[in-house]
């Protein structure tokens, strides 16, 4: 049985810890080492990489190395949206064999095809991020760091963290049967969990809310 090192990225601090594209992540790497006959060495979890700073990847690829391994991501964009990088890694004279579980049939030419196409994308969300920017400035919007503009991303960022952070609770009150908005707004108040502005008591409109967004986060994690 061929041995292979699972490799997973995971974009921000609070993806790791959350566990968000992780479990999905693991769950397509191990089905597909089942299915082909891969004997899974290790997973190496990497969360918070930037493009110059990747020590989880180098670390699963001199596992590779040293165990004559095959490197197993889910998507090639696990790996990076690089193409410059990706082909310095995986250039015909690299010895490390690397598997996208999404995509089996890919070879070094065709990931880097992947890679190549995976980076106009990445090009293509900056300059329409920067275009946003430009008009929302034209039409006066303020963007310094104390501009509504700023502050209402900020506030929309510390929400989606914070029903991060209320998932597990939520799920373990459903789990007891507690489900409906007034029955958890009860049951929060009860075990006096902190609200999302951290003053105040839960109510059925602030339940509403956090339960929204939690269903809103689990069905994108559903639909990557």
């Amino acid at each position: 049985m061929e041995q292979a090192v699972a490799y997973y990225r995971v974009s921000t601090g609070r993806q790791g810890r959350s566990g968000l594209g992780l479990e999905a992540q693991q769950n397509t790497v191990e089905q597909y080492c089942q299915n082909n006959g891969y004997e899974l060495l290790t997973q190496i979890i990497e969360v918070k990489s930037t493009r110059k700073e990747r020590a989880g990847l180098f670390e699963a690829l001199d596992l590779c190395k040293r165990n004559k391994a095959t490197l197993v991501v889910a998507k090639l964009d696990r790996l990076g949206r690089d193409v410059e990088q990706i082909a310095r890694l995986f250039n015909q004279k690299s010895k490390i064999e690397v598997k996208v579980a999404d995509n089996p049939h890919a070879n070094k030419f065709t990931i880097h095809i992947l890679a190549a196409v995976a980076e106009e994308q990445r090009q293509r969300i900056s300059d329409t991020t920067r275009e946003a920017l430009r008009a929302a400035k034209n039409r006066g919007v303020e963007l310094g760091k104390n501009g509504k503009f700023f502050l209402s991303v900020a506030n929309k960022q510390a929400a989606e963290d914070f029903a991060l952070k209320m998932a597990p609770v939520i799920q373990r009150l459903k789990k007891r049967g507690i489900v409906t908005e007034r029955a958890v707004c009860k049951a929060l108040n009860k075990k006096a969990v902190p609200t999302f502005y951290a003053i105040g008591r839960w109510h059925p409109s602030s339940v509403h809310t956090l339960l929204t967004r939690i269903n809103k986060q689990e069905n994108e994690i559903q639909i990557n």
